[in-house]
């Protein structure tokens, strides 16, 4: 199943041109099988969802895009916003508590250096790059994150480059979002799910477990690896999960 689990609508979020109803019917046309709502700070609404979903027959949920110190996640499973989640250990242990998921999103925003910023004549892309990325390895927020975003569909192929080596080194589960804001947004990446979902728990679980995979569907302008640009074989995917989750326990040795 291909979900969307990053959209913004213009009801909650300041910074969207798009209806709820809107959004839907294009994602359908563009043979998604769910999307996920989740405003800035802002709950969407458990109920809402539920009406759109039954209303376009479509899977619709509702989660938050929560910023918190040092970056940007997206929350699954809790329906109510406080403010005091923007300290994303009180974030994660409501998440806990409430057998809830979040995976990371956008690293490169706060993180990967920029030659404007640096403002250098002999500014090294790549040397820099390496560098920021190490750095962020040692971000309290993505020690805890068990998933990152590595295709965002607002992104550029070097920004996405950063975010999937960064959750490749640190041993995090890979998945993908268009991040909606207008029309030109919707359908460009989606998160692939082998399992069938039929309602928001049985998404969450499989959130938690990592068994997701960034599909881009725009053929390749948002990402070098051509692994994204097609669905894997289920023995595939068992294989990369299999090494990530050593991966994730050899860092969490050291």
């Amino acid at each position: 199943m291909l979900i969307d689990l990053h959209n913004h609508t213009r009801e909650g979020s300041w910074d969207s041109k798009l209806s709820a109803d809107q959004t839907i019917e294009i994602a359908k046309e563009k043979n998604l099988d769910g999307i996920v709502f989740t405003e800035h700070d802002n709950t969407f609404g458990y109920e809402k969802a539920q009406q759109l979903s039954k209303k376009h027959d479509f899977l619709v949920f509702a989660g938050i895009e929560i910023n918190v110190e040092d970056g940007h996640v997206l929350v699954f499973g809790i329906e109510q916003y406080k403010d005091e989640f923007r300290n994303y250990l009180q974030l994660l242990n409501v998440l806990n508590m409430k057998n809830a998921a979040w995976i990371a999103q956008h690293p490169y925003r706060r993180w990967k250096p920029q030659p404007v910023v640096l403002q250098t004549s002999d500014w090294d892309n790549e040397s820099e790059i390496t560098k920021a990325r190490h750095r962020a390895k040692n971000v309290k927020l993505f020690n805890v994150s068990y998933s990152m975003d590595v295709l965002n569909g607002r992104a550029n192929k070097e920004d996405n480059m950063f975010s999937l080596q960064l959750a490749q080194e640190m041993g995090m589960y890979l998945t993908a979002s268009a991040d909606t804001h207008e029309e030109k947004d919707i359908g460009k990446v989606a998160t692939y799910f082998p399992k069938k979902i039929t309602n928001y728990d049985e998404l969450i679980e499989e959130i938690k477990l990592g068994h997701t995979w960034p599909v881009d569907l725009t053929n390749g302008s948002l990402t070098n690896n051509k692994d994204f640009c097609i669905i894997p074989s289920d023995n595939e995917l068992e294989r990369y999960w299999k090494n990530n989750k050593i991966l994730k326990s050899k860092n969490s040795l050291e």
